[in-house]
């Protein structure tokens, strides 16, 4: 169990909608408020048994006593644990401390179990230093005050001193080789990503790594490794700079962006000593530091970081579907730090980069979101309404001179700025972005960047934010359900697949083989010389969308030609020489055709 204790001058909290299918019934959901209270933010994790729930009243009763406070408010916080009990176990263990707390003589209020809820708190400011050693640093610093956060752990799943249950082990085992992939089909009966991953080998989901977690095998590995070379060997030619970054850091530095505070939810945070430090889910404040660690000068700029990033977002389990969303993602991700007369044009040579990409890659059918605050949402937005007045006509103005056809979206910008977002459909027909570029005023002065001017003033830059190729799973997922896996030759596992008609050709297959490897070094090529017809060999081909199927029989050899089927065409080309053959492909490759 995990716990975090507030001692506030007071809290509200009002239900708002089910968080869960079947959470706990109320019969009234009207606001509700505690004065002088100490909250518990509570998480009930797996193997928590009534030992657990004794020490949890022990620490309470400790806690209170300390800071004399009569009220408590037991209130389920989730965010607390990746590792929670299941929702009928956890509310009868908060019953219970409920009612083991009001037998100790304390005013007990408990928050609905199994809601969204708004809440507002206010925290004391007095210190508990007396409980330092056996709290933890919380993962909620934001919040203004003393508070600390305990690990209650119970007897069972979670450890404590004892051992794992061997027979829990060899459940686990059972299920290393089970992969959890099932999918119904889109619109027109069309495949999902999670249909044609499994069908074409490509990436697993097994229940002991985790949702959100794909594995992508060697075949799933090398679309990724095409499509991010595709971005790194794009990138350099255009001036970027790339650069390598921690995957975590202390929330110190989510602080100063605003990540903390606006994105806190999302992010998965461990505890380390008295450190707290989150896995990163963006990686522009490392960039902001590179750009920081030295006086910068008008002439510098732009600078351009790029980065083929792994970011981490805790996305909500019911949200994760294949390589759609994932909680592991990795993002051709780039900052160009500019001064604001650079920023037009260098916005416009990030849409002709995003352009290009998409032909090279094949994307076609999107539509242009441009993404805006709401005012009215203090929460989720950077408060600073001159800011974002200005940064919004500003990419108006570029966006209309570029003559791009968009929609306006308001509450869809970044918490620290507008983006154009290049938006699509799945299978599904659900909507979702896939690429997208922001104008940032916010984070620089966040930030405290400057350069100097031709005067030797201090100048705060602007940020554009861009990815070239969007998140690579994300993109895989987009091509692989709009091409149902028949993907361009450049991106494919397998380009090219050689087959012999008889056993009688299987030296001369071979042969084949290793030609087309000496000639092509990079080439994918593979020999199906299995002792099976040819018609079953040229189907499994086609089933697994390789875009060119050789076949060398008797006639073949002897002339030492190649029968050529391209993917999509019935007829086979039949006395194709091998040397006309490898200049073919070879420029379809090397040009990303």
């Amino acid at each position: 169990m995990r716990i975090i204790t507030l001692h506030c001058d007071y809290i509200k909290f009002k239900p708002l909608k089910k968080a869960i299918k079947n959470p706990e019934e109320l019969k009234d959901t009207s606001e509700k408020e505690a004065k002088d209270p100490l909250v518990i933010l509570t998480a009930v994790e797996k193997g928590d048994d009534d030992k657990t729930i004794k020490e949890l009243v022990e620490a309470v009763k400790k806690i209170a006593g300390e800071v004399k406070a009569k009220t408590i408010v037991l209130y389920p916080y989730a965010h607390l644990s990746s590792n929670l009990s299941d929702p009928t176990t956890a509310l009868e263990y908060l019953v219970e401390a409920e009612h083991t707390l009001i037998k100790e003589g304390f005013k007990v209020l408990r928050a609905p179990f199994g809601y969204y809820k708004e809440f507002e708190l206010k925290v004391k400011g007095h210190p508990l230093s007396e409980l330092s050693k056996e709290f933890r640093p919380s993962q909620s610093e934001d919040v203004k005050g003393e508070h600390k956060v305990l690990q209650i752990t119970g007897k069972g799943k979670t450890g404590g001193e004892e051992e794992v249950n061997p027979a829990e082990i060899q459940q686990l085992i059972k299920k290393l080789s089970k992969n959890v992939m099932h999918a119904s089909r889109g619109k027109n009966d069309l495949k999902s990503n999670v249909e044609i991953g499994k069908d074409l080998d490509i990436y697993l989901v097994n229940e002991v790594v985790g949702q959100g977690l794909p594995l992508l095998t060697p075949k799933g590995a090398t679309i990724k490794r095409e499509i991010e070379r595709f971005a790194i060997d794009e990138e350099l030619k255009r001036g970027y700079l790339h650069t390598s970054t921690p995957i975590m850091a202390k929330s110190d530095l989510y602080k100063v962006s605003g990540h903390w505070q606006h994105y806190r939810d999302g992010m998965f945070c461990i505890c380390s000593g008295d450190d707290t430090l989150a896995l990163r889910p963006m990686t522009c404040p490392f960039h902001f530091i590179l750009f920081k660690s030295k006086n910068r000068s008008y002439k510098e700029l732009p600078l351009k970081y790029a980065e083929v990033a792994s970011l981490f977002r805790n996305e909500q389990s019911g949200e994760l579907r294949g390589l759609t969303r994932v909680r592991q993602l990795t993002l051709a991700d780039a900052h160009i730090i500019c001064r604001k007369d650079q920023v037009e044009r260098q916005f416009t040579e990030v849409v002709e980069l995003l352009k290009y990409a998409m032909e090279k890659l094949g994307i076609k059918d999107i539509w242009y979101r441009f993404s805006k605050w709401d005012p009215k949402d203090k929460k989720k937005y950077i408060d600073n309404p001159k800011m974002w007045d200005e940064s919004q006509k500003m990419m108006k103005k570029i966006l209309d001179k570029l003559k791009i056809n968009y929609k306006e979206a308001d509450g869809e910008a970044a918490f620290y700025g507008p983006k154009l977002d290049l938006q699509y459909t799945d299978v599904y027909g659900k909507e979702d972005t896939l690429l997208t570029v922001q104008i940032d005023f916010a984070l620089p002065e966040r930030y405290d960047m400057t350069y100097t001017d031709e005067n030797g003033e201090n100048i705060r830059p602007v940020v554009i934010h861009r990815s070239s190729t969007g998140a690579t799973e994300r993109t895989m997922a987009y091509l692989l359900e709009k091409t149902q896996g028949a993907l361009p030759l450049w991106l494919s596992p397998v380009q090219v697949r050689v087959l012999n008609f008889t056993d009688r050709n299987l030296k001369a297959t071979e042969k084949t083989v290793e030609q087309l490897k000496e000639a092509l070094p990079f080439i994918r090529v593979e020999a199906d010389l299995r002792s099976t017809t040819i018609n079953d060999k040229i189907r499994d081909s086609e089933m697994q969308k390789i875009p060119y199927t050789i076949v060398i029989g008797d006639k073949e050899e002897e002339n030492k030609t190649l029968a050529v089927r391209e993917r999509g065409n019935a007829k086979p080309r039949f006395g194709v020489k091998i040397q006309d053959f490898i200049e073919d492909i070879k420029d379809k490759i090397e040009q990303r055709k």
